[in-house]
């Protein structure tokens, strides 16, 4: 099942779902051996709610990421993107937030307020099943 994200074709996000399904598929096509380490994106969304970008932000190792709100907000701000969503996987396949998780996600709002963009959503996925925070 192919994933196709261009600039000339926007893809509608109408929930929390949709983009946990966009977003599991492009883990899936990572290797295997490439699906046991986290990865962070931003997902940046224009007023219509139609996804503008999807950012691969870091890879980090099997338990960690390793994000700063520059790395983050840097391609919305330069879209000109109001609205983003974050996601993370947990390799673990364990999909509650963990303490790190919940202080990261806090911060990138306070942050993301002061530069005018809203955080609709954190999600964290695993291969089958997501979480938001």
């Amino acid at each position: 099942m192919g994933l196709d994200i261009s600039k000339d074709r926007k893809t509608h996000i109408s929930d929390t779902g949709d983009i946990a399904q966009i977003m599991q598929k492009i883990l899936w096509r990572q290797n295997r051996l490439h699906r046991k380490k986290e990865y962070f994106w931003t997902i940046g969304l224009n007023t219509g709610n139609d996804i503008e970008y999807i950012e691969l932000v870091t890879i980090g190792t099997g338990n960690r990421n390793i994000i700063k709100p520059v790395e983050v907000l840097s391609l919305p701000v330069s879209k000109k993107c109001t609205k983003i969503i974050l996601c993370h996987n947990h390799p673990s396949g364990k999909l509650e937030p963990s303490e790190a998780d919940l202080e990261f996600t806090e911060k990138m709002k306070l942050a993301a307020t002061i530069m005018e963009i809203e955080v609709l959503d954190h999600i964290i996925i695993t291969e089958v099943n997501y979480v938001t925070i």
